[in-house]
């Protein structure tokens, strides 16, 4: 029978032994560790609403901007200044419930991030983001700016020159052009929450870069021909804009009042051909135009590149195109060696029968010699064919082997996870 000294003494053994159990970290501890697996329906149901607002704020961003180029209109004919006013007073309170929606996406977007792990403290990149968007939305047409103008010279004119201050304004436009393109991304394919997900896995960020990457992937004539309309309409209807105030003075040479003529001179500016038909005469035109030139070449260049890549043949497609040359060949080989045998025959019989003179017999052996250097020819050809399509064979065999040791090796890695997994079951139910 046990005293009660040798009891105490058991049961401080017991706990002693269970303390390293207890104590030991787990082989998987989501919560001692700031890599904590994120909750799926969580972080989606964040990114929904992510994605809600960053819709509300297109809807107004494209109100605004349609009622923007309509001012501009007005003003490029100086006409119904009542009605532009209403207009700018419009624009005005769109661009404040911008700003607004502006804040609240940012802090939407942040409340997402954090819902997946991540820890922002103090000025982000998102606060710099959100900032650059509020000073592009306030930097429209205000109604307080309706009658001020901007005075300077020309060389190309006598007089003074001006802009309003609202069509300077109005150059903002191509600035908003990122937000409209923003959204695009955002509703693609290739950015969500699980997009988001498989790339952490990966060491990946899902950003817009990614986004834009896997487009040119996999639609690389899309996305290059709507960057290169986006080119045209955006600067076109900059570039009308920065030479307003010579056509007000002179439309005889140079008018691009035209916006037809001002997306000429883009597309001829930005392919690089430039005929000198339309130029700028303004600072600011110019400035555009260096612009235009920059992006044209990298849209030119990269549509070139696009063109070529796609010109290549996949490795089925090379497959394909070597075994119909083999069978080409093949039935070329077969066609040359009946004509070899037509024509021996023939000089064969005609030998027996002297139904040939000596010429004609001499041009049948010179054609049958023609044929038989043709066919050593193509069976030369042959051989490479069929030499080439082993070589794909073999270097695809060596893939798919590959392949089939890594299938394995996953295979291996999962057994080992669960029995890890088995085993701090166990540790942690004693």
């Amino acid at each position: 029978m046990q005293t009660q000294p040798d009891q105490e003494r058991l049961n401080t053994q017991a706990n002693q032994l269970q303390e390293p159990i207890q104590n030991k970290a787990p082989f998987f501890d989501l919560e001692s560790s700031g890599d904590a697996l994120e909750d799926g329906r969580v972080t989606n149901l964040y990114y929904q609403r992510f994605r809600m607002m960053d819709l509300s704020f297109f809807v107004f961003n494209f109100i605004g901007t349609g009622l923007t180029v309509i001012t501009l209109e007005l003003i490029h004919y100086d006409e119904q200044p009542e009605a532009r006013l209403v207009i700018l007073w419009v624009i005005f309170i769109s661009n404040i419930i911008m700003m607004g929606l502006a804040v609240v996406r940012n802090q939407v977007k942040l409340k997402w991030r954090e819902s997946k792990g991540d820890v922002y403290s103090g000025f982000t990149k998102e606060h710099v983001e959100m900032l650059m968007e509020i000073i592009i939305i306030a930097a429209s047409p205000l109604p307080f700016l309706d009658s001020i103008s901007f005075y300077f010279t020309n060389d190309f004119v006598d007089g003074d020159v001006y802009y309003y201050a609202n069509e300077l304004l109005c150059l903002t436009l191509a600035f908003r052009v990122i937000f409209f393109i923003r959204t695009t991304l955002l509703n693609s394919y290739w950015h969500s929450n699980r997009t988001d997900r498989v790339c952490s896995l990966y060491a990946s960020q899902a950003d817009y870069m990614f986004t834009i990457k896997s487009l040119m992937r996999n639609q690389p004539f899309t996305v290059n021909y709507s960057a290169m309309i986006l080119l045209i309409f955006v600067f076109g209807y900059c570039l009308r804009i920065c030479e307003s105030p010579l056509n007000r003075i002179d439309v005889s040479s140079n008018d691009f009042s035209s916006y037809a003529n001002s997306m000429w001179c883009v597309i001829v500016t930005s392919t690089t051909l430039g005929y000198g038909d339309y130029y700028t005469r303004t600072l600011l035109g110019r400035i555009v135009m260096s612009v235009v030139c920059i992006l044209g070449n990298f849209v030119v260049s990269s549509m070139i590149v696009i063109i070529t890549n796609e010109s290549y043949l996949t490795t089925l497609e090379n497959k394909v195109v070597i075994l119909i040359d083999r069978l080409s060949l093949k039935k070329q080989m077969q066609q040359e060696a009946a004509m070899i045998i037509t024509i021996f025959g023939r000089m064969h019989y005609a030998k027996r029968h002297l139904d040939l003179t000596e010429d004609e017999f001499t041009n049948m052996s010179k054609k049958m010699k023609k044929y038989a250097i043709q066919l050593k020819l193509t069976t030369r050809k042959y051989v490479a064919a069929r030499a080439l399509g082993s070589q794909l064979e073999e270097i695809n065999s060596g893939f798919n082997s590959l392949k089939e040791n890594l299938k394995q090796t996953s295979q291996l890695q999962e057994e080992l996870i669960k029995a890890n997994e088995n085993l701090i079951y166990k540790i942690d139910n004693k």
